[in-house]
């Protein structure tokens, strides 16, 4: 027993809940012309007020026949068009699909903001959903990749795309179409079998229809089931995402490392894509390796787009790679009674000891051995030592002895002589050295202070 197919329509509007005002998208194609078709025979009391988009992309010679067409229907219907003329010249050498899709989709927002319209609809049916999951199948990736078309999801910020014909298939749009006597073009593009989405159209779905009828209803139920598992595994791992979090964006190792397998390989993904960060399998394997390495204490996976996971000590937490550049930052000379300004809101000055009042929260080095001047100050370079009574000793040791992450080690500030011989690691060390003795007649102060 076949369906009333207008009947299933409406109750399928109905779970949409619409707005008042929807936008449909249209391209002269049987599927277009059927959602409008069935959208107008919804009584009027209880049909929404309906705008007609067109894009005339100028990809195939019938194209002013199917703009003069549309224009005609929608004369003929009431209906408000707006048409999108997408000029050859426009056109990209390469990967006009999705360039088409992006013209497309540009519009559509354009038209919903200026009608404050909220809802959009387009005509994907059930083959479509049929053609998506395999298509992804075949190409491999994540999961809920699999999900396909969905049925309503949210529109750039305007409002929302929905699908009312996507639990219909082709053959049932067309039955329709010929029923109901409709009008429409046919792109023959979608005959050439040069595009993998083509053969799956025309050669594969075809077999698998006829190795079980029920083929697309099939698929249908499966993106169902598995859009409600990722929905509840999705809820769950933030949940236990959020737990992890031992400040704004970082999260505890030791927290991670009690997860089981599972939930440690879900709960990374769901921060990657949270951030928007792409990532591969690889990395994603170098991310867990890193966490569950005790021997690292500290390490970076750089992802691309300038963005690195990062693990330091007890957490972890993805940031942008520019810091990076700051590396190795200038190296400023100090002048006798001036004050310097630093990046990170600090400044440093140079003066005669007890010429400058020293405040509570000020870091200060004092020292007589005029040979040192001028001194400088900058950021820690690799093979930076300094040389104490037992010895020189490396600053990379010291910051790490300290416990000091490497973000901290890159923003710890060094005072160095004139031959750039560390005298001073701010905070942390000082050389032994270069200290004042009480009877020196000369003797100055080096003073951090934030502003």
């Amino acid at each position: 027993m076949k369906m009333n197919m207008a009947r299933a329509f409406e109750e399928t509007l109905v779970q949409l809940d619409l707005n008042k005002k929807v936008l449909v998208a249209v391209s002269t194609g049987v599927d277009s012309m059927t959602l409008v078709d069935l959208l107008l025979r919804i009584p009027i009391k209880r049909r929404p007020q309906l705008f007609i988009a067109y894009v005339d992309h100028r990809l195939r010679e019938q194209s002013s026949l199917e703009t003069e067409f549309i224009q005609k229907f929608c004369k003929k219907k009431s209906l408000t068009l707006f048409i999108k003329r997408w000029e050859e010249h426009d056109h990209p050498q390469r990967g006009v699909e999705a360039a088409a899709r992006t013209v497309r989709y540009d519009f559509f927002e354009k038209i919903m903001r200026k009608e404050k319209i909220t809802d959009l609809l387009t005509a994907h049916h059930a083959d479509d959903q049929a053609e998506t999951f395999l298509m992804k199948l075949v190409r491999g990736g994540e999961l809920n990749q699999l999900i396909g078309i969905e049925r309503q999801r949210p529109f750039r910020t305007v409002g929302r795309l929905s699908r009312p014909l996507l639990k219909f298939s082709k053959q049932a749009i067309r039955e329709y179409a010929v029923k109901h006597h409709l009008n429409y073009f046919e792109d023959y593009t979608n005959q050439d079998n040069d595009f993998f989405r083509n053969r799956v159209r025309n050669q594969i779905i075809p077999r698998l229809k006829e190795e079980n009828p029920r083929f697309l209803e099939h698929i249908g139920k499966y993106t169902d089931q598995l859009e409600q598992f990722i929905s509840v595994v999705k809820e769950n791992g933030y949940k236990k995402l959020a737990s992890l979090e031992t400040t704004r964006q970082c999260y505890s190792v030791k927290k991670w490392l009690s997860l089981s397998y599972n939930w440690q390989e879900i709960t990374l993904k769901l921060l990657l894509q949270r951030q928007k960060r792409a990532y591969s399998q690889q990395q994603l394997m170098q991310i867990m390796s890193l966490l569950k390495n005790d021997q690292k204490p500290q390490g970076s996976i750089i992802l691309g787009q300038k963005v690195i996971f990062a693990k330091q000590y007890a957490c972890f937490f993805l940031k942008r790679q520019s810091y990076e550049a700051d590396n190795g930052l200038l190296s400023q000379e100090l002048k006798l009674d001036q004050w310097h300004t630093l990046p990170g809101g600090l400044k440093v000055g140079l003066f005669l000891n007890g010429k400058q009042v020293v405040e509570k929260q000020d870091d200060v080095f004092v020292f007589s051995n005029q040979a040192c001047l001028p001194l400088k100050v900058r950021h820690r370079r690799p093979g930076d030592t300094i040389e104490t009574k037992v010895g020189h000793q490396k600053i990379k040791k010291i910051m790490i002895d300290a416990k000091l992450t490497a973000e901290k080690r890159k923003q710890t500030w060094l005072v160095t002589s004139c031959t750039d011989q560390v005298i001073w690691v701010v905070g942390l060390k000082k050389s032994d050295l270069s200290e004042c003795r009480s009877d020196d007649k000369i003797q100055y102060m080096v003073i951090f202070r934030r502003k």
